[in-house]
Order: C-alpha cells, then sequence, then structure tokens
C-alpha cells in the first residue's frame, strides 16, 4: 500500500477531515492533500508525527514503501542544508555590510582620516581655505649630528620649532558649502595665507599655499579675507552622513 493511501485511510477511520487534520498538524489542506496523492512525501520530522497521529507504524511503512520515499525524504533533506547553508551565509553578508557602514558612519561623524581615506562612498574633491598669517609653533627635543674637530662625529640635542596643523574651513562650491578640516602646511610665507585643499571627506590629500589671486574670482568672496578660528564658527563642525562628498 503507498504512503498517500495509507494516510487517506487512517485519517477516515479517525472521522477526520482533509481540514481538520491540518489544522491539527499545523500544515495547510493542500499539503495533507499532496501526501494522499502521493504528490510529495511528508519530512522525516512529519513522518514520525503522522505515524502517532493516525497510529500507524513508521518501521513497516517504511519497508513497505521502499526507496522512493526514502531518497525523497534525503533529498528534502540535502535540499533544507543547503537552504539553511544559503541563509546563514546571506546573515552574515548583512550583518558584515551592516558593520561596514556602521564604521563608515563613524568615520564621518568623528572625521576619522583613515576612515574617510578609504570610504568608497567618498569622492576626492578640491576646496580653497583662508589660513592663519602664521601658524602656531610648538618646540619638541630633536637631535643632529655635529663634526668634531677630530673629525668624529657627536649626537647633540636640540630645540625644533615645529609648525602644527591648521584647523581650517575648507570652501568646496561657490554657495559656501563645506567642511572644517585639519591638515598641515608647514610654515606660511607672506601673502600666502590661502589654500588649494584636495580632499577625500575629512582625509586631506594634498594643501597648497596660493595667495589669494589665485584663488578662482567665484571663490574669493565666498571664503573671504579674514582667517575664521573654529571656534568661532556657532554651527560647529558640519553634520556627516557616509554617502555624501565634502560637507556631509
Amino acid at each position: 500500500m503507498e504512503l498517500g493511501q495509507k494516510l487517506k485511510e487512517c485519517r477516515l477511520a479517525l472521522n477526520k477531515t482533509q481540514q481538520q487534520m491540518a489544522t491539527e498538524l499545523h500544515v495547510t489542506r493542500q499539503t495533507v492533500s499532496h501526501w494522499e496523492n502521493n504528490d510529495t512525501y511528508p519530512s522525516l520530522d512529519m513522518l514520525v508525527t503522522l505515524s502517532d497521529y493516525l497510529g500507524f507504524s513508521l518501521d513497516t511503512t517504511l519497508k513497505k514503501e521502499g526507496t522512493d520515499m526514502i531518497n525523497s525524504i534525503n533529498k528534502s533533506l540535502e535540499e533544507g542544508k543547503k537552504y539553511k547553508k544559503i541563509v546563514r551565509i546571506l546573515v552574515i553578508c548583512v550583518i558584515v555590510f551592516l558593520c561596514f557602514i556602521s564604521i563608515l558612519t563613524y568615520g564621518r561623524a568623528t572625521q576619522n582620516q583613515l576612515i574617510d581615506r578609504y570610504n568608497p562612498f567618498l569622492k576626492e574633491s578640491y576646496g580653497y581655505a583662508v589660513l592663519p598669517e602664521k601658524v602656531t609653533m610648538k618646540k619638541i627635543n630633536g637631535t643632529e649630528q655635529v663634526t668634531e674637530k677630530n673629525g668624529k662625529y657627536k649626537t647633540k640635542k636640540i630645540i625644533i620649532n615645529m609648525p602644527q596643523p591648521v584647523d581650517a574651513y575648507v570652501t568646496t562650491d561657490i554657495f559656501g558649502g563645506g567642511e572644517w578640516l585639519k591638515f598641515e602646511v608647514g610654515t606660511i610665507p607672506k601673502g600666502y595665507h590661502y589654500a588649494v585643499v584636495l580632499h577625500k571627506g575629512s582625509y586631506v590629500k594634498r594643501a597648497k599655499l596660493v595667495t589669494k589671486d589665485q584663488v578662482p574670482s567665484m571663490y574669493q568672496s565666498v571664503i573671504g579675507d579674514e582667517y575664521m578660528k573654529y571656534t568661532e564658527n556657532p554651527g560647529g563642525r558640519n553634520s556627516f552622513n557616509p554617502f555624501s562628498n565634502g560637507g556631509v
């Protein structure tokens, strides 16, 4: 006797309709119909449940059905394993992507130059800035080698005045859009307190000192003549978005 016929006979013996059986087993009526017509086989777990529910011997049924049903069940199990594996891979990919986006968002929000440098959603762009006429100098301890009268070299401790990075508002469009960036320019010669800045987000790739005349005329009126310190900007640094460039 085929499995489908056996399921139907056992169901009728219990005076159950297909809908009643489906409801009690938490499946659809169509599923029960497919089982009884031998269109599909139940899974191994469901087969055990059916043997208890309908009161037939699972061992005897499997022996009578032969290899067709066993092969079908094995195939279903393999497909289920493949499906779970695919779902697991997709979940891992989504988690990795969300972590990646979170890192980029953090990099933009904190102006992390290292993260912005490798942010694929940012593009390099040029901007113009007014710099202070003099940069802050910091004294640091250093060494140099000097030659003594006897021709031998001697290491001598010295104090070095090291120019510090400037914090300037870099304008990236003629409407005044841009962001505050910190970058190194070295010492500033007289009259060269303007800069052309090539940057990617907060990562400054290159900054070149220029005179005001070398700044495009459409930007001259926008950036002005006076250097504005960061603390004088009431709005603070711009709000950031990991997918926009410059004034994110």
